[in-house]
């Protein structure tokens, strides 16, 4: 773009969680013209965007950046009933920021596109989890090691932490993804740091919306939705395979038997006991008194057997092939402030060189 794209100021107000008011408050404008900016009934003068990069950090890069496809897409969720509108706005402006960059680092670096197939979504939920294995290289009855590699084979970006000022105990928002048929460099992130085995559940589950629900033209906020409950099938199907579960799981098996198929597959105890009832192995009467006895054991806050943190890595090697990974070419390729996409990357940011101007003076004029 030539010219400033005065709609951005919506992005900037959106990744801040601030109103219009707010923003014209802070840049020393009405708010009247901060809408008329926004709506680009009016251009974006130059002091305001200065005005807008000192205040908000921002480089001069963010103001250049086109409308992006996926922008009008509607976002897939895994979250909680307490999520608040104004919180779940700020997430998806993040998502739908770093989707664009991953988006556009993918194309550039000449990564491969999704190579999860449109006509999946013919398939019942079973099929549709044994195929994923089978275009994975991943057996029948093996655990998946490492689900975040799983979805980066097949061209799809994973991003682990969202928002970096996301610092709840227990996070409202877990996965999200724009699944669209158009979208054959998809992106699918979690909200917030959480544990190991949410994680890779999160991600499956989103998976699942993205082989379902890319032709969807609506959205849907409970998560009673029949497209949210199949999007958690398929992230048990996936995950812990139906052979699996029949010859490991009986009405009898106690708790610490699941605690053996979580250290060998990666699943919480609750989900393996969601998926041994939805497969029929345990009765419903069985199955809630498994989750009474995980409330008791206060094992629906922490429970016993750690999995696995796992750490994206296309993202950034997709951005490290058309840029050196410094502050200024990542913030001339993205549009965005480096921290937060070194957040998104998770890697170390560079620190920044300071140089003290007047000693060094002192020293050429010595």
């Amino acid at each position: 773009m030539t010219q400033p794209n005065g709609q951005r100021l919506l992005v900037l107000r959106e990744l801040e969680g601030i109103t219009q008011g707010q923003l014209a408050d802070r840049l020393g404008v009405s708010q009247p013209t901060i809408s008329s900016i926004e709506k680009a009934q009016r251009a974006l003068p130059d002091d305001v965007l200065h005005k807008a990069r000192v205040e908000f950090g921002l480089p001069r890069s963010f103001f250049f950046v086109g409308p992006f496809h996926l922008d009008v897409a509607l976002p897939t969720f895994k979250k909680s009933s307490r999520a608040r509108a104004t919180d779940e706005r700020r997430i998806v402006r993040h998502y739908r920021e770093a989707a664009r960059c991953f988006a556009e680092a993918s194309l550039a670096s000449g990564y491969h596109e999704s190579m999860v197939p449109l006509d999946l979504e013919t398939l019942d939920i079973e099929d549709a989890a044994t195929e994923i294995r089978r275009l994975a290289d991943i057996g029948n009855t093996e655990p998946i090691k490492n689900m975040t590699r799983l979805l980066e084979r097949l061209g799809i970006g994973v991003v682990n932490d969202l928002d970096p000022r996301t610092d709840e105990p227990e996070p409202k928002h877990f996965g999200i993804s724009v699944p669209a048929t158009h979208n054959n460099r998809p992106l699918i992130a979690l909200a917030a740091t959480m544990p190991g085995a949410v994680m890779r559940f999160a991600l499956a589950h989103e998976l699942g919306h993205h082989i379902w629900d890319r032709r969807s033209g609506g959205t849907w906020r409970s998560t009673r939705a029949p497209e949210e409950k199949r999007a958690h099938a398929f992230a048990g199907a996936l995950l812990l395979p139906r052979n699996v579960v029949q010859s490991h799981v009986t009405e009898s098996l106690h708790l610490n038997g699941y605690l053996v198929l979580k250290s060998r597959y990666g699943v919480s105890v609750g989900a393996c006991i969601m998926r041994a009832q939805q497969l029929g192995r345990i009765s419903p009467e069985r199955a809630r008194s498994l989750h009474i006895q995980l409330t008791a054991r206060g094992w629906r806050r922490e429970e016993p057997v750690e999995v696995a943190a796992e750490r994206p890595l296309l993202f950034a090697q997709a951005l490290g092939r058309i840029t050196d990974l410094s502050r200024p070419r990542i913030e001339e390729a993205t549009g965005l402030p480096s921290d937060l996409v070194f957040h998104w990357l998770n890697i170390e940011a560079p620190t920044a060189t300071i140089i003290d101007m007047q000693s060094r003076r002192r020293r050429m004029n010595a």
